[in-house]
Order: structure tokens, then sequence, then C-alpha cells
């Protein structure tokens, strides 16, 4: 039965709430834990991943997961989770980007979860795909004019035509990525800070915590919302191709073939451009422009650091 509270801390998304568990009789279980109670209308989507598919998956890259349900009254979920408070740590204080040493750990361990769920026709019936998210975007021509016309001349001549081309070739563009290989499973919100660490390499791997955006989709989707979204460009362009090197060994060392480097790349460039939405999404859904506004800088630099706009008609 649950013991006194050691910790608790109050999210965005969720609250946490460390405890000590003490059993009746041998049972071989956790002695300490975390108790994760989301917030209303969050959560939903986290429950039901360690319920159905974390078992299955059978990757350490995600927590261990020992209980979970909904609360009637008030919708909430609750997700009891392996406490993670003594043994990892954050790759970096936010909004500060990890080192590259410790970035190449993340990717590495991304790979392995991609891999861990590679070419799975399983999963097909399972939760919504990558291709069904974006082509619930009827929101997406409106919401960038909204954004424009908010913004004014803060935006330039430069971005309202990038993103007149993107409007104009996104229903072809979701389709062409629908065409890639690799479908796996993705995480979806897999930014540095939603990674922990190990704080002894020897002892344990890095972990994904926050399940709550998850779905098929391509691996590519998660490394360029980690980098070109999250990542200032000259820090990304500095550790981008050797993150993407690292993260394509890392791959194959997982048991992943007939899938070259040359085609990551490619895949990824087509993700940063499919990410030209995201910000807009985040304008969309009421978020903070402390949140999309960098977002909007960022994911540009990256289509033309990357020459995206040659995959565009």
């Amino acid at each position: 039965m649950p013991q006194p509270v050691l910790r608790r801390c109050g999210g965005y998304l969720s609250d946490l709430v460390g405890v000590t568990l003490a059993w009746t009789a041998a049972h071989g279980g956790p002695t300490h834990a975390v108790l994760k109670a989301s917030h209303v209308g969050f959560g939903r989507e986290e429950l039901p991943f360690y319920q159905a598919i974390a078992g299955r998956l059978n990757c350490p890259v995600v927590p261990q997961f020992f209980a979970g349900g909904t609360d009637e009254p008030t919708g909430r979920t609750w997700l009891l989770l392996e406490d993670l408070s003594g043994s990892h740590e954050r790759p970096s204080e936010p909004p500060l980007p990890p080192t590259l040493a410790r970035s190449t750990k993340l990717v590495e361990a991304l790979a392995q979860f991609h891999a861990a769920g590679w070419d799975n026709a399983g999963w097909q019936e399972v939760g919504s795909t990558l291709w069904q998210r974006l082509r619930a975007s009827e929101w997406l021509e409106s919401a960038t004019e909204r954004l424009f016309g908010q913004a004014g001349d803060a935006l330039d001549n430069r971005t309202r035509a990038m993103y007149g081309r993107f409007l104009h070739d996104f229903p072809t563009l979701v389709t062409r990525s629908e065409q890639l290989q690799g479908r796996t499973l993705v995480h979806g919100d897999a930014h540095v800070w939603n990674w922990m660490l190990p704080r002894d390499d020897t002892l344990d791997i890095p972990k994904l915590v926050d399940w709550d955006a998850w779905h098929i989709g391509i691996g590519v989707w998660d490394l360029a919302y980690m980098m070109a979204l999250q990542w200032d460009r000259e820090v990304r362009q500095r550790f981008e191709n050797h993150l993407l090197d690292r993260y394509y060994a890392a791959l194959a060392a997982s048991g992943v073939s007939g899938y070259s480097r040359e085609a990551l790349q490619e895949d990824y460039r087509l993700a940063v451009l499919l990410h030209l939405r995201t910000p807009i999404a985040r304008f969309s859904k009421g978020m903070s422009a402390y949140v999309w506004w960098p977002q909007l800088t960022r994911i540009q630099y990256a289509v033309e650091d990357l020459g995206c706009l040659e995959l565009l008609s």
C-alpha cells in the first residue's frame, strides 16, 4: 500500500508525486514509484500506450509501468511508473540544448525505440497514424492567415512566400510521406527535455517520458521535431549531421536493414518540411507566442539549410 509522499511536483499537463510502497507480503515489487496524475483534458492517450503498447514493445527506453486507471468523476488519468529521480537526470536545463555527447546518447536511444517497432504490421490497428493527423489539417490555411495577421510586418515576404508554396503542396507532401519506408511507433513530442539520462551509463540507458502524443509514423518525424524545431540554427547546424549518422548507426545495430543513410537523409528533409505545420498548430491551439514564435523561425532556417524547398513544385 502507498506510504507517505516523498516528493510532489506540479506541472503544466500533470502532477507528479513520489511515493514509497510497502508490501504486506514478499512480493518482489518496487519500493519506490512515481504517481503521475494528468490534468483534465490531457493524458488520455498515455494510459492506453502503457496498457496496450509498452508491454508488447518490450523496449527499455520506455519507463516501467506498474498500474494505471481513470478517475471517472474528473476524467483524470493516473499512472504508477518507475521512479527515475535517483538513477536519471535531465540532459540539460531548459532551454539550453544538451552537449553533443549527451545529444548523441539521446538519438541512439531514440533509434533503439524506433527499431523496436520497425515495420511491424501489428501496430496498424492500435492507434492513430501520422497521416491521419496531417490530413486532419482543415484549419491550417486559416490559422496561417490569422498568425500572419497577428505578426504583421514582423514576418518578412520570404516567410509568407515559403508558407504559400508549402500550403499549396501540403496534400501532395502528406501523400509522399505516406510512401516512405520504415513505419514504426513514434513518440510525437520527443524534445530533449522529455528524456532522462542515466547518472551512470553502466547501470541504465536513457528513458523517454510523457507518451500522450504517440502514434504510428516514421522515425524521422521525431528526429526533425527534436532538432529542427527545438534548436537554434547554430546549434542544429553543428550537431545535425553527426546525430543523423549516430541515429542511423544505432538503427542498424538494433537490427534494421534495407534502409540506407541516403534514404534517411531524404526522409529527414521531408519531415522537416512537413514540420512547417507544427508552429501553426501551436498557434491554432492558443499556445503562447513564447512557444510558436521561436519554432517558426527555427523551422524556416532548417528548411532553407537542408534545401527542403526543392521538394516543392
